[in-house]
């Protein structure tokens, strides 16, 4: 149905719960045939991901411990950003806490939305270089270990599923296609 315009009136949003991190809303819609129905939203703050490489070219990614896993998983420097702040703030903040340093080169790769429209947030994927020691106290409860890794081997782990969060598999792999089909450049 490409191209149709569909008429759909969205009523306004209600918060049914405000967590930590997340709300929950909901909103009426009525569709072009009259019907009405109630959906609900997951709204949380923005986010950043960081892609950040050594002076080898290695992928520094982290392992941290994910209280909703139990266990220390594979992760890439990430977190909220914070109100007020810009996201390329929260990305050189983010490496400074979690890998103890900052960039002198950062661009961002893309900005996307969570991955549906019930999702209600963006991130917004950095790709770092030219790292520079700049440690921050980090607000974490466990202790992160920075991993240098080849990017092949990054995406071999993303592929296979030891890099078990998804958003963090993809960046990896979407990454080292767009150098392999030279869609990035640091110019």
């Amino acid at each position: 149905m490409e191209g149709k315009n569909i008429k759909v009136q969205l009523g306004p949003f209600e918060t049914l719960f405000k967590g930590k991190i997340f709300k929950v809303k909901q909103r009426q819609i009525t569709y072009p045939d009259g019907f009405k129905m109630n959906h609900e939203f997951c709204e949380r703050f923005d986010s950043v991901t960081v892609l950040a490489f050594d002076k080898q070219d290695r992928l520094l990614l982290t392992r941290e411990f994910r209280e909703g896993s139990n266990k220390y998983v594979w992760f890439l420097p990430c977190g909220k950003v914070d109100p007020g702040e810009k996201p390329e703030q929260t990305a050189q903040r983010e490496m400074r806490e979690e890998i103890k340093k900052s960039a002198k080169e950062i661009k961002l790769l893309f900005k996307r939305p969570a991955g549906s429209s019930y999702f209600l947030w963006d991130t917004y994927i950095f790709v770092a270089k030219d790292l520079i020691d700049d440690p921050l106290e980090a607000e974490e409860r466990f202790p992160i270990e920075v991993v240098p890794t080849e990017l092949d081997k990054a995406v071999e782990m993303a592929i296979s599923g030891k890099i078990e969060n998804v958003f963090m598999a993809f960046n990896i792999i979407r990454f080292s296609h767009m150098l392999q089909n030279g869609e990035f450049s640091w110019e």
